[in-house]
């Protein structure tokens, strides 16, 4: 019997409304079984195909919230956890939450420490790094899928009498990893693709994924964008948008007078419309028609995927968990490390977790 102290986990089931993936998979709670000990919340795995006996049979042990709370030290999950779950002050919470409310109401040394692993986006070989990027391509792929439904198309490949179908014009807004994604996929499907980023590489980006470049000029202010694309995105019939500066409410892209001036029977999906959209109509969670037009606001495309978002999600979190707890089953946050320095937006201070 080792002699080491070992972190003591709590998987969490997600509360967001619509939000069916897990934080970890059967598969990583038993790898990480020897670094530390999990206790999971009943029924947090079922969205994605995971089972409480699969948690069980991993080496986890199965608990309600009030149960594990006092005694846990890091909690786990995809989304921030909701206001109204109240954590012990040392304990530490780690999700994905590139959209989450700061943390408000109490002094930093009152309150548990949020690691919000949305703070590794772009950073290159810092662990965990990948787990948002690889979510957003989930949802881009996600948002597409679910546009083609809402457009009717069943097989954009089919050949009639010999000849194609008509293929959709789409475009994406943005050079993210959601919005590439969402032109990978639309290009698979057989549509003609189109993009648009405000960033430097952008054209590059979106050129690269075979589709054309929408505007003349990369730094453009906002106005001038709008009339330079109104004229092509009015001849589209699928659009996805997902340009947000952080710690800003993202600009609105397609005001009404662009919206209407789109096709009828356009489907234009918001991937920004969780931290408010960019457009002008988007309400989060609603699918919305307009001018002849549907406007798709959901937040949670990725569930759409749960079973393969979720197993990406628990690959990167357990590669991170495996950098942050040592093989002691020690939790070091230290200033001298760049993952935990990316992570932490407080002062850095090196944790010891013990039992």
């Amino acid at each position: 019997m080792s002699n080491v102290i070992r972190v003591r986990a709590g998987l969490l089931r997600e509360t967001h409304p619509g939000e069916r993936r897990v934080a970890l998979t059967p598969d990583d709670v038993r790898r990480l079984s020897e670094r530390m000990s999990i206790r999971f919340e009943r029924s947090c795995g079922i969205g994605a195909g995971h089972v409480d006996d699969a948690y069980i049979a991993a080496g986890a042990e199965p608990a309600e919230f009030a149960e594990m709370a006092p005694s846990s030290d890091v909690f786990i999950s995809v989304r921030q956890p909701a206001a109204t779950r109240i954590f012990p002050v040392t304990s530490v919470v780690i999700f994905l939450g590139s959209n989450a409310a700061p943390v408000t109401g109490l002094p930093a040394g009152q309150r548990p420490l949020h690691l919000d692993i949305a703070r590794l986006s772009g950073m290159q070989g810092v662990k965990g790094a990948d787990i948002s990027s690889r979510q957003a391509a989930i949802t881009g792929h996600a948002a597409v899928l679910e546009a083609a439904r809402q457009f009717g198309i069943s097989h954009p490949m089919l050949t009639v009498d010999g000849s194609f179908v008509r293929p959709v014009k789409m475009a994406a807004l943005g050079s993210d990893a959601a919005s590439l994604q969402a032109l990978a996929t639309a290009r698979r499907l057989g549509a003609l693709t189109h993009g648009f980023g405000p960033g430097k590489d952008s054209q590059a980006k979106i050129e690269r994924f075979g589709a054309r470049f929408l505007g003349t000029s990369l730094e453009q202010e906002l106005t001038r964008l709008r009339r330079e694309l109104c004229d092509p995105l009015s001849k589209m019939q699928l659009i996805t948008t997902n340009v947000v500066i952080p710690g800003q409410t993202p600009p609105v892209l397609l005001d009404e007078d662009m919206l209407s001036r789109l096709s009828p029977g356009a489907v234009v999906v918001d991937l920004a419309a969780e931290s408010g959209g960019n457009c002008a109509l988007t309400r989060a969670d609603e699918t919305i028609s307009v001018f002849g037009i549907r406007i798709i606001g959901s937040t949670t495309l990725a569930s759409h995927e749960a079973a393969e978002a979720s197993r990406h999600f628990s690959d990167g979190l357990r590669n991170l968990l495996e950098h942050l707890i040592d093989e002691h089953g020690i939790l070091r946050l230290g200033p001298g490390d760049s993952t935990t320095a990316a992570l932490m937006n407080e002062t850095t201070r090196m944790w010891r977790v013990s039992s």
